[in-house]
């Protein structure tokens, strides 16, 4: 065959151009049914990852403020920061994550039998109380240290922030967490950190469903430094959506004593 013949059937033979075919509906449909499917079925795994991660991040902020309690004991011979409220008459131990009050203490305080007690002058001028005294000396100087990355409700550090550096405030200050206090409030015995593992200083915020940060669960401070994450799922269906005040205060100590007391 010569070289013209093959040139005539190339020009006789039509050219076929191949088109590129997109999805059709009913494919694009199923393509988002079954991604719509897998993202629902990953979620919870995502979510349940998140928040394992805000577990650890919650404890790591319970062990600085373990450290700091440490140092500041050791600088007052093995006392913990004062909780004022626990002076109190009828002192109300869902206070406890209260960390500074918005008005100027007094010169004395009342204590349960009646009598009164000086307030060193340089403690006077001061709003700090509790676990703020931490803050207050200089041994965590991190706000966000007191604070849970889980919490939901209100007195979050994002709202909080500018309380902790302002000179005045105009309401209390609270932290996410619930402090023991430097007193066994029904006893009057001292509480000490040569009680070691068998001291709960902080767990979850207890005053109410909102300020239990985890739902299912706490980390637990221990006097020893150590951090141990409790499973329990029925202390926070007996806390209240909102604080009763004088009303549930005997069922709400009663709980809080007994998180308190745990071995």
């Amino acid at each position: 065959m010569t070289e013209k013949t093959l040139l005539q059937q190339d020009v006789a033979t039509p050219v076929t151009k191949v088109g590129r075919r997109g999805f059709s509906l009913l494919e694009l449909i199923v393509v988002i049914s079954v991604t719509s499917l897998l993202a629902g079925l990953l979620m919870p795994a995502l979510s349940s990852v998140r928040e394992n991660a805000r577990r650890v991040m919650c404890g790591s902020n319970q062990r600085q403020l373990g450290q700091a309690i440490t140092m500041y004991s050791a600088d007052r011979r093995n006392r913990l920061p004062v909780a004022s409220v626990l002076d109190n008459p009828m002192p109300d131990p869902t206070k406890l994550s209260l960390v500074r009050n918005e008005m100027v203490s007094a010169d004395v305080i009342f204590l349960m039998d009646g009598k009164t007690r000086s307030i060193p002058k340089p403690l006077q001028d001061s709003t700090w109380d509790g676990l703020g005294r931490l803050f207050q000396w200089h041994y965590c100087d991190a706000p966000e240290c007191f604070y849970c990355p889980s919490h939901g409700g209100e007195h979050a550090h994002e709202e909080c922030s500018s309380s902790w550096e302002a000179k005045n405030i105009e309401e209390p200050l609270f932290s996410n967490f619930h402090y023991v206090g430097h007193k066994d409030w029904r006893t009057g015995r001292r509480r000490s950190l040569l009680q070691g593992k068998d001291l709960v200083l902080t767990t979850d915020g207890l005053k109410t469903k909102h300020d239990y940060n985890h739902g299912v669960g706490y980390n637990e401070l221990r006097g020893d430094g150590s951090v141990v994450w409790i499973d329990d799922v029925k202390i926070r269906a007996q806390l209240n959506e909102v604080e009763l005040g004088s009303m549930g205060m005997q069922f709400h100590e009663d709980l809080i004593y007994t998180v308190f007391s745990r071995k």
